[in-house]
């Protein structure tokens, strides 16, 4: 542990509670209407959804507490000359490095808590066939998939230089024969591929805003019978079809 490591957990924690509030700020509306309407009408589930949603919101603050201690320690620290990591910290019997792993601990432990209370928000409401989604939570694994597609599609990429060539040569040679015109509709098939696998990466790329956009927010709530999301079904329809197109690739350049 240095000071730029410290530097740097602060600024990821700071990014993490900006996340973190911004659900927090959605599902609060979400939550107040569900918890009344539970404690009504269902105290079981109120018990399932009251403390977990409880513990997110007393998580996230003492996430914050912790940190603003944490980065008053560190500029403290800071200010004084020829003061090192392993120096008796003021008004404290500990050193700084050992009240810093301190406070790091309390922060890690704190988000853990938020993560626990979501799970266990989840979990309730699936009791009564409903699905609390983050959207963020969603779609961060979906925008990393994008990545693992390039890497398949540039695979194929020898097989569209050689079909290239194939089309430069039956045109330079005789671009009315019927063999010319069977490579040339096979070009503009491909060049339709290639315009779709390109808007795909570029809705996986977006995909989180777009579904904030669509469902208000960054956090909605739907019975298991409501159809998904437009970005939700682009999603999936998108994948399947983005292998379906790779392997129309395939079997095309390999025709000619």
């Amino acid at each position: 542990m240095d000071v730029y490591s410290i530097d740097a957990q602060i600024l990821n924690t700071r990014q993490w509670s900006k996340a973190a509030a911004r659900d927090m700020k959605d599902l609060s509306p979400i939550m107040k209407k569900e918890l009344k309407h539970y404690l009504n009408m269902d105290l079981r589930i109120y018990e399932r959804l009251n403390p977990n949603y409880s513990l997110m919101n007393s998580s996230l603050k003492d996430v914050d507490s912790l940190t603003k201690n944490l980065i008053k320690s560190v500029r403290k620290m800071k200010r004084k000359r020829n003061v090192e990591l392993d120096s008796i910290s003021t008004n404290s019997e500990i050193s700084y490095r050992n009240l810093f792993r301190a406070k790091s601990v309390g922060i890690q432990k704190a988000q853990r808590n938020y993560e626990i209370g979501k799970i266990g928000i989840e979990k309730g409401f699936k009791k009564v066939r409903k699905n609390i989604i983050f959207v963020e939570d969603q779609t961060s694994p979906w925008k990393h998939k994008v990545y693992t597609l390039k890497i398949k599609r540039t695979h194929l990429e020898p097989h569209i230089e050689y079909f290239n060539k194939i089309l430069n040569q039956s045109l330079f040679t005789d671009p009315a024969s019927v063999y010319s015109k069977r490579v040339q509709d096979y070009s503009r098939i491909l060049e339709g591929f290639r315009v779709e696998l390109n808007n795909y990466e570029e809705f996986l790329s977006m995909v989180n805003v777009i579904g904030r956009k669509e469902v208000g927010g960054h956090v909605y709530l739907r019975s298991f019978d409501q159809e998904p999301m437009e970005y939700e079904q682009k999603y999936q329809k998108g994948m399947e079809r983005y292998f379906f197109i790779l392997k129309e690739i395939r079997m095309i350049t390999e025709s000619i």
